[in-house]
């Protein structure tokens, strides 16, 4: 007799093509149609939309509640539990009517999942792609939500694990450290090549690139990179010319942190195209295979970045903070260096450092490609979850 396909709800907080999204769509594309079929709801419209109408995946837009800091006040904490009435209310109806069999929630900002799958007493898979410590009381709610309204847990990174439990220590066999990865043979360096980038960068021969690739917004630390490209040209601290370039958008609302990145950018002594700002690139890879260093100079801690494990992938000497779930990806000064969270003066040392060395940039670089191969697998983490669909 032919297996029943089971139907899995997703929900995700965005539709771009970020870390959390990707990893989305990898997990959906691993999945076996004719035992699963996927139902995707997003808040709006965008390329990770596009990604899976393409591979004919149902794709809901409907704008649902994310807990973000803008909640805590007063008007803010009705507005948020009266959006999530309603967006329950909407989550009970589709499952009813799709008969759905699982839930999955990619996000611990969302709980309309967890809430449908209680009552209506269906599994919850709870992926945590974030880690977020400040203020308490919003760590606090979701740490708890996820400890009481799901079945299992999925956290990418040992940090992400540990602060998620440290509250809910009772429950903490319900959770489960699964790195991620990315698709090795999209960023693989022998299969793409970053001319194209350089030549419209404008880059002489000999320019090194350094690349920021995430998100613009209050803790990513795309300002501390601004300061210490300042204080490298401003004080000619290696003969290398450098090129800086940033990619990545904000979060809706949030623009502000792009335009507070330009000003400060304007501060930059211009040279020979110093710096650049660019949206969000889907041709990810080739910029990566254009650039010679990847850095990440986050303020708060990573859960476990995608853009970091791409960045090995793809043989770039990788830059990050020493807190978070970085610290588990990066090897000091084998695959990287990390420095520091919100100290311009030693990012700009490190750049420095591996900018005037292109064969150890070269060595961290085959080092960081073997790591990900080793360590941060993507068949992994989707077939562990996939199992867990089995259950």
């Amino acid at each position: 007799m032919k297996a029943k396909t089971k139907k899995i709800l997703f929900f995700n907080c965005g539709a771009e093509l970020y870390g959390a999204d990707y990893v989305l769509l990898q997990l959906i594309r691993h999945l076996d149609g004719s035992r699963f079929e996927p139902i995707v709801v997003l808040p709006y419209d965008g390329p990770l939309a596009q990604e899976l109408r393409a591979l004919q995946v149902t794709c809901l837009l409907r704008e649902i509640p994310v807990l973000r800091r803008a909640s805590l006040s007063f008007f803010g904490i009705w507005r948020f539990a009266g959006q999530t009435l309603a967006a329950l209310i909407f989550a009970l109806r589709l499952c009813r009517r799709e008969k759905v069999d699982i839930i999955h929630t990619n996000t611990a900002a969302i709980w309309i999942g967890g809430l449908a799958a209680a009552l209506l007493r269906r599994p919850h898979v709870w992926q945590i792609m974030e880690l977020v410590g400040r203020p308490r009381i919003v760590a606090w709610w979701m740490n708890a939500m996820v400890a009481l309204f799901s079945t299992q847990v999925f956290c990418i990174s040992n940090a992400v694990r540990d602060h998620f439990t440290k509250d809910w220590p009772r429950r903490q066999a319900k959770y489960e450290t699964l790195y991620h990865g990315v698709d090795l043979s999209d960023y693989s360096p022998e299969s793409v090549t970053g001319t194209a980038v350089r030549e419209r960068l404008g880059l002489e021969p000999g320019t090194v690139l350094v690349l920021y690739a995430s998100r613009f917004s209050a803790w990513k630390g795309q300002d501390v990179l601004a300061e210490a490209a300042r204080q490298i040209v401003e004080r000619k601290s290696v003969a290398t010319p450098l090129h800086f370039a940033f990619l990545g958008s904000c979060y809706r609302g949030q623009e502000n942190f792009e335009t507070a990145l330009r000003e400060q950018l304007t501060k930059v002594p211009q040279g020979e195209r110093t710096v650049s700002v660019h949206g969000f690139q889907k041709n990810l890879p080739e910029w990566m295979a254009a650039a010679d260093m990847l850095v990440l100079p986050s303020k708060l801690p990573e859960p476990n970045a995608t853009v970091v494990l791409a960045g090995m992938a793809m043989k770039l000497p990788v830059i990050g903070t020493a807190i978070g779930g970085t610290v588990e990806t990066i090897v000091p000064r084998v695959t990287g260096l990390l420095v520091p969270p919100d100290d311009p003066e030693a990012l700009a040392r490190a750049i420095v450092e591996l900018a005037a060395d292109a064969p150890r940039r070269q060595a961290m670089g085959l080092s960081g490609r073997e790591r990900v191969e080793q360590v941060f697998s993507l068949e992994r983490y989707c077939q562990r979850i996939i199992a867990q669909y089995d259950t």
